[in-house]
Protein backbone atom coordinates (compact mmCIF):
# COMPACT_ATOMS: atom_id res chain seq x y z
CA UNK A 1 0.00 0.00 0.00
CA UNK A 2 1.30 3.45 -0.95
CA UNK A 3 0.21 6.85 0.33
CA UNK A 4 -1.21 9.23 -2.29
CA UNK A 5 -2.10 12.91 -2.25
CA UNK A 6 -5.22 13.75 -4.24
CA UNK A 7 -7.14 16.82 -5.36
CA UNK A 8 -10.80 16.39 -6.34
CA UNK A 9 -13.91 18.46 -6.98
CA UNK A 10 -17.19 17.49 -5.30
CA UNK A 11 -20.70 17.74 -6.73
CA UNK A 12 -21.06 21.28 -5.33
CA UNK A 13 -17.95 22.44 -7.17
CA UNK A 14 -15.76 22.63 -4.07
CA UNK A 15 -12.12 21.63 -4.32
CA UNK A 16 -10.97 19.04 -1.77
CA UNK A 17 -7.41 17.89 -1.04
CA UNK A 18 -6.47 14.88 1.03
CA UNK A 19 -4.32 11.79 1.46
CA UNK A 20 -5.29 8.12 1.27
CA UNK A 21 -3.56 4.75 1.11
CA UNK A 22 -4.18 2.60 -1.96
CA UNK A 23 -2.51 -0.22 -3.87
CA UNK A 24 -2.12 1.96 -6.96
CA UNK A 25 -3.19 5.25 -8.55
CA UNK A 26 -5.80 3.38 -10.59
CA UNK A 27 -7.38 1.87 -7.47
CA UNK A 28 -7.57 5.28 -5.80
CA UNK A 29 -8.94 6.87 -8.99
CA UNK A 30 -11.69 4.23 -9.12
CA UNK A 31 -12.51 4.73 -5.42
CA UNK A 32 -12.75 8.52 -5.74
CA UNK A 33 -14.84 8.26 -8.90
CA UNK A 34 -17.24 5.86 -7.14
CA UNK A 35 -17.64 8.48 -4.39
CA UNK A 36 -18.87 10.96 -6.99
CA UNK A 37 -15.74 13.11 -7.14
CA UNK A 38 -14.10 14.59 -10.22
CA UNK A 39 -10.40 13.82 -9.87
CA UNK A 40 -8.01 16.66 -10.70
CA UNK A 41 -4.72 15.07 -9.63
CA UNK A 42 -3.26 12.09 -7.79
CA UNK A 43 0.37 12.01 -6.69
CA UNK A 44 2.26 9.46 -4.64
CA UNK A 45 3.55 10.92 -1.38
CA UNK A 46 7.32 10.41 -1.63
CA UNK A 47 7.98 11.54 1.94
CA UNK A 48 9.42 9.10 4.45
CA UNK A 49 6.86 7.29 6.58
CA UNK A 50 8.02 7.78 10.15
CA UNK A 51 4.79 6.33 11.51
CA UNK A 52 6.59 3.11 12.47
CA UNK A 53 9.08 4.97 14.60
CA UNK A 54 6.78 6.86 16.90
CA UNK A 55 3.29 8.02 17.54
CA UNK A 56 3.18 10.86 15.00
CA UNK A 57 1.72 9.78 11.68
CA UNK A 58 1.66 11.31 8.23
CA UNK A 59 -2.00 12.12 8.73
CA UNK A 60 -1.00 15.08 10.88
CA UNK A 61 -2.51 13.59 14.05
CA UNK A 62 -0.77 11.72 16.83
CA UNK A 63 -2.27 8.51 18.16
CA UNK A 64 -2.84 10.30 21.46
CA UNK A 65 -4.96 12.93 19.66
CA UNK A 66 -6.94 10.20 17.92
CA UNK A 67 -7.63 8.44 21.22
CA UNK A 68 -8.88 11.68 22.80
CA UNK A 69 -10.94 12.53 19.73
CA UNK A 70 -12.63 9.09 19.71
CA UNK A 71 -13.42 9.26 23.43
CA UNK A 72 -14.73 12.81 23.10
CA UNK A 73 -17.03 11.85 20.23
CA UNK A 74 -18.23 8.71 22.06
CA UNK A 75 -18.97 10.71 25.22
CA UNK A 76 -20.99 13.36 23.38
CA UNK A 77 -23.03 10.82 21.41
CA UNK A 78 -23.60 8.77 24.59
CA UNK A 79 -24.84 11.95 26.28
CA UNK A 80 -27.49 12.37 23.59
CA UNK A 81 -25.85 15.11 21.53
CA UNK A 82 -26.74 14.66 17.82
CA UNK A 83 -23.86 13.35 15.70
CA UNK A 84 -23.69 16.34 13.37
CA UNK A 85 -23.63 18.72 16.34
CA UNK A 86 -20.87 16.67 18.03
CA UNK A 87 -18.79 16.83 14.83
CA UNK A 88 -19.31 20.60 14.66
CA UNK A 89 -18.26 21.07 18.31
CA UNK A 90 -15.06 19.02 17.92
CA UNK A 91 -14.10 20.88 14.74
CA UNK A 92 -14.76 24.30 16.27
CA UNK A 93 -12.92 23.54 19.52
CA UNK A 94 -9.86 21.96 17.94
CA UNK A 95 -6.64 23.98 18.09
CA UNK A 96 -5.15 22.08 15.14
CA UNK A 97 -5.80 23.32 11.60
CA UNK A 98 -5.60 19.75 10.28
CA UNK A 99 -8.41 18.56 12.58
CA UNK A 100 -10.50 21.70 11.93
CA UNK A 101 -10.27 21.20 8.16
CA UNK A 102 -11.00 17.48 8.33
CA UNK A 103 -13.99 17.84 10.63
CA UNK A 104 -15.33 20.67 8.52
CA UNK A 105 -15.31 18.28 5.53
CA UNK A 106 -16.91 15.51 7.63
CA UNK A 107 -19.59 17.94 8.86
CA UNK A 108 -20.48 18.93 5.29
CA UNK A 109 -20.73 15.30 4.14
CA UNK A 110 -22.93 14.27 7.09
CA UNK A 111 -25.07 17.36 6.47
CA UNK A 112 -25.43 16.18 2.87
CA UNK A 113 -26.70 12.79 4.04
CA UNK A 114 -23.60 10.63 4.49
CA UNK A 115 -23.11 8.39 7.50
CA UNK A 116 -20.15 9.01 9.82
CA UNK A 117 -18.26 5.96 8.53
CA UNK A 118 -18.85 6.97 4.91
CA UNK A 119 -17.74 10.55 5.61
CA UNK A 120 -14.59 9.35 7.38
CA UNK A 121 -13.75 7.04 4.48
CA UNK A 122 -14.25 9.79 1.89
CA UNK A 123 -12.28 12.42 3.82
CA UNK A 124 -9.50 10.04 4.90
CA UNK A 125 -6.51 10.84 7.05
CA UNK A 126 -8.08 10.22 10.47
CA UNK A 127 -9.05 6.59 11.03
CA UNK A 128 -7.83 3.36 9.43
CA UNK A 129 -10.06 1.00 7.46
CA UNK A 130 -10.38 -1.29 10.49
CA UNK A 131 -11.58 1.58 12.67
CA UNK A 132 -13.97 2.87 10.01
CA UNK A 133 -15.52 -0.60 9.68
CA UNK A 134 -15.98 -0.75 13.45
CA UNK A 135 -17.76 2.60 13.31
CA UNK A 136 -19.94 1.34 10.43
CA UNK A 137 -20.85 -1.73 12.50
CA UNK A 138 -21.76 0.56 15.40
CA UNK A 139 -24.03 2.59 13.12
CA UNK A 140 -25.83 -0.56 11.94
CA UNK A 141 -26.31 -1.90 15.47
CA UNK A 142 -27.23 1.47 16.99
CA UNK A 143 -24.24 1.34 19.36
CA UNK A 144 -22.08 4.02 17.76
CA UNK A 145 -20.80 5.43 21.06
CA UNK A 146 -19.74 1.93 22.23
CA UNK A 147 -17.89 1.33 18.97
CA UNK A 148 -16.14 4.68 19.23
CA UNK A 149 -15.01 3.61 22.70
CA UNK A 150 -13.65 0.41 21.14
CA UNK A 151 -11.84 2.46 18.49
CA UNK A 152 -10.32 4.59 21.26
CA UNK A 153 -9.28 1.44 23.13
CA UNK A 154 -7.68 0.00 19.98
CA UNK A 155 -5.78 3.22 19.29
CA UNK A 156 -4.67 3.41 22.92
CA UNK A 157 -3.23 -0.10 22.73
CA UNK A 158 -1.33 0.81 19.56
CA UNK A 159 -0.01 3.96 21.23
CA UNK A 160 1.17 2.06 24.31
CA UNK A 161 2.81 -0.61 22.16
CA UNK A 162 4.76 1.95 20.15
CA UNK A 163 5.71 3.74 23.35
CA UNK A 164 7.13 0.55 24.87
CA UNK A 165 9.20 -0.22 21.77
CA UNK A 166 10.59 3.30 21.40
CA UNK A 167 11.19 3.47 25.17
CA UNK A 168 13.22 0.26 25.07
CA UNK A 169 15.41 1.74 22.32
CA UNK A 170 16.19 5.01 24.12
CA UNK A 171 19.03 3.65 26.28
CA UNK A 172 21.03 2.04 23.42
CA UNK A 173 20.44 5.11 21.25
CA UNK A 174 21.73 7.49 23.94
CA UNK A 175 24.83 5.32 24.49
CA UNK A 176 25.73 5.32 20.80
CA UNK A 177 25.06 9.04 20.33
CA UNK A 178 27.25 9.96 23.32
CA UNK A 179 30.00 7.62 22.13
CA UNK A 180 29.96 9.08 18.62
CA UNK A 181 30.13 12.62 20.03
CA UNK A 182 33.12 11.69 22.23
CA UNK A 183 34.87 10.09 19.27
CA UNK A 184 34.16 13.11 17.10
CA UNK A 185 35.62 15.52 19.70
CA UNK A 186 38.73 13.38 20.20
CA UNK A 187 39.32 12.90 16.48
CA UNK A 188 38.84 16.57 15.60
CA UNK A 189 40.69 18.19 18.53
CA UNK A 190 43.02 15.75 20.31
CA UNK A 191 44.47 13.63 17.52
CA UNK A 192 45.80 16.58 15.42
CA UNK A 193 47.62 17.95 18.50
CA UNK A 194 49.28 14.60 19.14
CA UNK A 195 50.24 14.42 15.46
CA UNK A 196 51.82 17.90 15.61
CA UNK A 197 53.70 17.02 18.80
CA UNK A 198 54.97 13.86 17.18
CA UNK A 199 56.24 15.75 14.13
CA UNK A 200 57.79 18.63 16.17
CA UNK A 201 59.94 16.18 18.08
CA UNK A 202 61.23 14.70 14.88
CA UNK A 203 59.76 11.27 15.37
CA UNK A 204 59.66 9.37 12.10
CA UNK A 205 56.50 7.31 11.85
CA UNK A 206 53.20 7.63 13.63
CA UNK A 207 51.93 4.19 14.75
CA UNK A 208 49.58 2.55 12.25
CA UNK A 209 46.53 2.62 14.52
CA UNK A 210 47.03 6.37 15.09
CA UNK A 211 47.47 6.95 11.35
CA UNK A 212 44.10 5.27 10.80
CA UNK A 213 42.52 7.55 13.40
CA UNK A 214 44.19 10.63 11.82
CA UNK A 215 42.84 9.63 8.40
CA UNK A 216 39.36 9.26 9.88
CA UNK A 217 39.73 12.68 11.52
CA UNK A 218 40.82 14.34 8.26
CA UNK A 219 37.87 12.80 6.48
CA UNK A 220 35.48 13.80 9.29
CA UNK A 221 36.63 17.43 9.13
CA UNK A 222 36.36 17.67 5.35
CA UNK A 223 33.28 18.55 3.28
CA UNK A 224 33.46 15.08 1.74
CA UNK A 225 31.92 13.66 4.93
CA UNK A 226 28.76 15.71 4.46
CA UNK A 227 28.59 14.71 0.80
CA UNK A 228 29.16 11.05 1.68
CA UNK A 229 26.52 11.11 4.42
CA UNK A 230 23.95 12.83 2.17
CA UNK A 231 24.62 10.43 -0.71
CA UNK A 232 24.62 7.45 1.63
CA UNK A 233 21.31 8.38 3.25
CA UNK A 234 19.76 9.21 -0.13
CA UNK A 235 20.97 5.89 -1.52
CA UNK A 236 19.58 3.91 1.41
CA UNK A 237 16.23 5.74 1.23
CA UNK A 238 16.01 5.25 -2.55
CA UNK A 239 16.90 1.56 -2.27
CA UNK A 240 14.39 1.01 0.54
CA UNK A 241 11.60 2.83 -1.32
CA UNK A 242 12.32 0.78 -4.44
CA UNK A 243 12.23 -2.49 -2.49
CA UNK A 244 8.94 -1.71 -0.71
CA UNK A 245 7.17 -0.13 -3.70
CA UNK A 246 5.94 -3.52 -4.97
CA UNK A 247 4.50 -6.35 -2.82
CA UNK A 248 6.86 -8.94 -4.33
CA UNK A 249 9.97 -6.92 -3.45
CA UNK A 250 8.58 -5.85 -0.08
CA UNK A 251 8.02 -9.53 0.71
CA UNK A 252 11.79 -10.09 0.41
CA UNK A 253 12.56 -7.16 2.75
CA UNK A 254 9.95 -8.24 5.29
CA UNK A 255 11.23 -11.84 5.31
CA UNK A 256 14.72 -10.52 6.11
CA UNK A 257 13.38 -8.28 8.91
CA UNK A 258 11.60 -11.24 10.52
CA UNK A 259 14.91 -13.15 10.73
CA UNK A 260 16.84 -10.37 12.51
CA UNK A 261 17.87 -11.63 15.99
CA UNK A 262 15.69 -10.31 18.84
CA UNK A 263 13.96 -7.69 16.68
CA UNK A 264 12.58 -10.28 14.26
CA UNK A 265 10.94 -12.18 17.10
CA UNK A 266 9.55 -8.91 18.47
CA UNK A 267 8.07 -8.01 15.07
CA UNK A 268 6.43 -11.45 14.80
CA UNK A 269 4.81 -11.11 18.22
CA UNK A 270 3.55 -7.61 17.35
CA UNK A 271 2.00 -8.84 14.10
CA UNK A 272 0.33 -11.79 15.85
CA UNK A 273 -1.06 -9.52 18.59
CA UNK A 274 -2.43 -7.14 15.94
CA UNK A 275 -4.00 -9.98 13.96
CA UNK A 276 -5.71 -11.50 17.01
CA UNK A 277 -6.89 -8.17 18.43
CA UNK A 278 -8.28 -6.72 15.20
CA UNK A 279 -9.95 -9.94 14.03
CA UNK A 280 -11.59 -10.42 17.44
CA UNK A 281 -12.81 -6.80 17.51
CA UNK A 282 -14.32 -6.98 14.03
CA UNK A 283 -16.00 -10.35 14.63
CA UNK A 284 -17.43 -9.22 17.98
CA UNK A 285 -18.83 -6.19 16.15
CA UNK A 286 -20.86 -8.52 13.93
CA UNK A 287 -18.67 -8.35 10.83
CA UNK A 288 -18.47 -11.77 9.06
CA UNK A 289 -15.20 -13.69 9.30
CA UNK A 290 -14.30 -13.37 5.60
CA UNK A 291 -14.87 -9.61 5.60
CA UNK A 292 -13.00 -9.29 8.91
CA UNK A 293 -9.99 -11.17 7.55
CA UNK A 294 -9.97 -9.01 4.41
CA UNK A 295 -9.96 -5.81 6.48
CA UNK A 296 -7.28 -7.13 8.86
CA UNK A 297 -4.99 -8.10 5.98
CA UNK A 298 -4.92 -4.46 4.84
CA UNK A 299 -3.91 -3.36 8.34
CA UNK A 300 -0.89 -5.68 8.47
CA UNK A 301 2.30 -3.75 7.58
CA UNK A 302 4.36 -6.92 7.06
CA UNK A 303 3.88 -8.44 3.61
CA UNK A 304 4.51 -12.01 4.85
CA UNK A 305 1.61 -11.88 7.31
CA UNK A 306 -0.55 -10.02 4.80
CA UNK A 307 -0.12 -12.76 2.17
CA UNK A 308 -0.78 -15.59 4.64
CA UNK A 309 -4.01 -13.90 5.76
CA UNK A 310 -5.19 -13.10 2.21
CA UNK A 311 -4.46 -16.65 1.00
CA UNK A 312 -6.30 -18.00 4.04
CA UNK A 313 -9.27 -15.81 3.09
CA UNK A 314 -9.39 -17.57 -0.28
CA UNK A 315 -9.64 -20.90 1.56
CA UNK A 316 -12.46 -19.46 3.68
CA UNK A 317 -14.40 -18.51 0.54
CA UNK A 318 -14.06 -22.14 -0.60
CA UNK A 319 -15.64 -23.40 2.61
CA UNK A 320 -12.54 -24.20 4.66
CA UNK A 321 -11.93 -22.92 8.18
CA UNK A 322 -9.51 -20.14 9.12
CA UNK A 323 -7.20 -22.59 10.90
CA UNK A 324 -6.96 -24.80 7.80
CA UNK A 325 -6.23 -21.76 5.64
CA UNK A 326 -3.49 -20.51 7.99
CA UNK A 327 -1.87 -23.95 8.22
CA UNK A 328 -1.96 -24.39 4.44
CA UNK A 329 -0.57 -20.96 3.54
CA UNK A 330 1.84 -20.46 6.45
CA UNK A 331 4.80 -18.74 4.73
CA UNK A 332 7.99 -18.90 6.83
CA UNK A 333 5.84 -20.40 9.61
CA UNK A 334 4.72 -16.85 10.45
CA UNK A 335 1.78 -18.22 12.45
CA UNK A 336 2.93 -20.60 15.23
CA UNK A 337 1.42 -24.09 15.16
CA UNK A 338 0.08 -23.64 18.69
CA UNK A 339 -1.88 -20.52 17.63
CA UNK A 340 -3.38 -22.34 14.63
CA UNK A 341 -4.44 -25.22 16.90
CA UNK A 342 -6.01 -22.81 19.40
CA UNK A 343 -7.87 -21.07 16.54
CA UNK A 344 -9.13 -24.49 15.43
CA UNK A 345 -10.39 -25.15 18.97
CA UNK A 346 -12.17 -21.79 18.94
CA UNK A 347 -13.83 -22.62 15.62
CA UNK A 348 -15.05 -25.99 16.92
CA UNK A 349 -16.47 -24.43 20.10
CA UNK A 350 -18.01 -21.47 18.27
CA UNK A 351 -15.99 -19.03 20.37
CA UNK A 352 -13.36 -17.95 17.85
CA UNK A 353 -13.67 -14.26 18.70
CA UNK A 354 -13.12 -14.93 22.42
CA UNK A 355 -10.17 -17.24 21.70
CA UNK A 356 -8.54 -14.60 19.51
CA UNK A 357 -9.11 -11.97 22.20
CA UNK A 358 -7.38 -14.22 24.75
CA UNK A 359 -4.47 -14.87 22.38
CA UNK A 360 -4.12 -11.13 21.81
CA UNK A 361 -3.62 -10.68 25.55
CA UNK A 362 -1.03 -13.47 25.50
CA UNK A 363 0.97 -11.94 22.64
CA UNK A 364 0.72 -8.44 24.11
CA UNK A 365 2.23 -9.84 27.32
CA UNK A 366 4.99 -11.44 25.21
CA UNK A 367 5.69 -8.12 23.49
CA UNK A 368 5.80 -6.35 26.84
CA UNK A 369 8.25 -8.93 28.18
CA UNK A 370 10.53 -8.69 25.13
CA UNK A 371 10.56 -4.89 25.13
CA UNK A 372 11.15 -4.91 28.89
CA UNK A 373 14.17 -7.17 28.44
CA UNK A 374 15.38 -5.55 25.23
CA UNK A 375 17.95 -3.39 26.99
CA UNK A 376 19.31 -6.43 28.84
CA UNK A 377 19.46 -8.40 25.59
CA UNK A 378 21.34 -5.58 23.86
CA UNK A 379 23.78 -4.95 26.72
CA UNK A 380 26.37 -7.60 25.65
CA UNK A 381 26.38 -6.20 22.10
CA UNK A 382 26.64 -2.62 23.38
CA UNK A 383 29.51 -3.57 25.72
CA UNK A 384 31.45 -5.26 22.91
CA UNK A 385 30.99 -2.31 20.53
CA UNK A 386 31.68 0.36 23.15
CA UNK A 387 34.63 -1.59 24.57
CA UNK A 388 36.12 -2.07 21.11
CA UNK A 389 35.78 1.60 20.22
CA UNK A 390 37.21 2.77 23.56
CA UNK A 391 40.14 0.36 23.23
CA UNK A 392 40.81 1.58 19.69
CA UNK A 393 40.75 5.23 20.81
CA UNK A 394 42.96 4.55 23.83
CA UNK A 395 45.57 2.71 21.77
CA UNK A 396 45.47 5.26 18.95
CA UNK A 397 45.92 8.22 21.34
CA UNK A 398 48.27 6.85 24.01
CA UNK A 399 50.54 4.72 21.82
CA UNK A 400 52.14 7.77 20.14
CA UNK A 401 52.49 9.47 23.56
CA UNK A 402 54.29 6.38 24.85
CA UNK A 403 56.42 6.30 21.68
CA UNK A 404 57.28 10.00 22.06
CA UNK A 405 58.34 9.35 25.66
CA UNK A 406 60.69 6.62 24.53
CA UNK A 407 61.97 8.87 21.74
CA UNK A 408 62.79 11.67 24.23
CA UNK A 409 64.55 9.21 26.55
Amino acid sequence: MALFKYTVVNSAGGKIQGTKEAKSKDDLLQFLANQGFTVLSIQENLGLNFGDLGNIELTGMSLKDKVLLSKQLATMIGAGIPLIQAIKIIGDQSETKFVKDKFDEIYKKIEAGSSLSSALEQVGGIFSEVQINLIAAGEKSGNLNEMLDKVAEDLDKSKNLRGKISGAMIYPAIIFVVLILIMFVMIIFMVPQIEQLYESLGAEDIPLVTRILVTIGEFASSPFLIIAVVLGVAGIVAAYRYMVSEPERKMIVDKIFLKVPVFGNLMIKIQLAEFCRLTAMLMKSGIPIIESITIVSKAMPNEVFKKVILDSKEDLTRGNTLSIGLAKNNINEAFPTILIRIISTGEESGKLDQVLEDMNKYYEAEVEQITGNLTKLLEPFILVVVGGMVAFLAIAIYLPIYTVGNFIN
